[in-house]
């Protein structure tokens, strides 16, 4: 082969290659994501807009539910195969303790940790204290999962008993507002950035989740066993796509961009909140946990509340039961 050839032959490699690796990126595999809504899909945002996720050879396509049961079934039922859930969420479902029958062996377990939730109690404007919930109504996601019984633990700890208050499942944050708003309760745990609308209204946040009961691992990643075996790589991907999002977030120079992504997600928030909504995320204690690992004490504080509240209360063991590290393990990994 002459020198001319061999260089036409070179140039034609190159541009096949180049036209192949447009192909797989125009060809991002579909991963549809169900999250409750609020501040902490933050790094989906992110992944999302910045073209992070398609680096990566997915797509993230967000949805969100009207309450746990919803999204629950949306995974199961393999219309939402990543969900953005509370670990207690997780828990139940795996020990028959769940709002819905899943049968004795759900195909259910967490892949991630991502906060501690961010929840903060509010009360309706003439509850003053917590003690004031007296004889009141709380609405909650569902009685027997998500975060109703770190609910329970507060009101205990500022010495009400159970039967002295009523509760209401309604579902989600941006539900259990509306009950405020309604009138049908006089409190809630509500996420950001709903309690920050909330006071805007006259409604008292009277303290948070992480303030009362300190460590509390909130918000995991789960998926059903079955699909994440047969669907490794895009798990893997997906995983990927969100610890580098979380990296851009978390580097100070995309800080005026984060700002834009933040309000054009939250129009009806003042400059003020947004920044105190970034703070909060990016806090090295309280945000985002930056190695998308479950807090060891933060779960712990979890399975200790079901195994006190659940009916009926029984031991539970070690939340490593309930998570399969290795996906993280792997999508850490430079």
């Amino acid at each position: 082969m002459s020198g001319v050839s061999r260089i036409a032959c070179a140039l034609a490699l190159c541009a096949l290659a180049i036209g192949g690796s447009g192909a797989r990126a125009e060809e991002a595999m579909r991963i549809d994501v169900n999250s409750f809504p609020g501040a902490s899909n933050l790094p989906l945002w992110i992944g999302s807009e910045e073209g992070i996720f398609r680096k990566h050879g997915v797509a993230v396509v967000l949805s969100h539910p009207k309450g746990s049961v919803e999204q629950i079934k949306g995974l199961m039922e393999g219309r939402t195969p990543i969900i953005i859930t509370a670990l207690d969420n997780v828990v139940a479902y795996r020990e028959q303790q769940g709002a819905i029958d899943l049968g004795p062996h759900p195909d259910l377990f967490c892949f991630m940790g991502l906060d501690s939730g961010y929840l903060t109690l509010i009360a309706a404007p003439e509850v003053k204290t917590i003690a004031d919930f007296k004889g009141k109504t709380l609405a909650v996601d569902a009685l027997s999962t998500g975060f109703s019984f770190a609910l329970n633990e507060i009101l205990s700890r500022a010495g009400l008993a159970p039967d002295t208050v009523s509760y209401v499942a309604v579902g989600s944050s941006g539900e259990r507002w509306k009950a405020l708003q309604e009138g049908k309760a006089q409190g809630a745990l509500l996420t950001m950035p709903l309690d920050l609308f909330a006071a805007d209204k006259g409604f008292h946040a009277l303290t948070t989740v992480a303030a009362t009961l300190g460590a509390y691992n909130a918000t995991v990643g789960a998926a059903q066993e079955g699909w994440a075996r047969a669907h490794k790589a895009d798990l893997i991907a997906f995983m990927r796509g969100y610890r580098d999002a979380l990296q851009w977030l978390l580097a100070g120079e995309h800080h005026a961009s984060v700002i834009a992504i933040l309000k054009r997600e939250m129009p009806n928030l003042a400059d003020d909140k947004i920044e105190r909504i970034f703070a909060l995320l990016t806090d090295p204690k309280e945000g985002f946990h930056r190695d998308l690992a479950i807090d060891p004490a933060g779960a712990k504080t979890v399975l200790d509340l079901r195994s006190r509240y659940a009916v009926p209360p029984r031991a539970l063991p070690d939340y490593s039961t309930y998570v399969d590290n290795s996906y993280r393990q792997e999508a850490m990994r430079p």
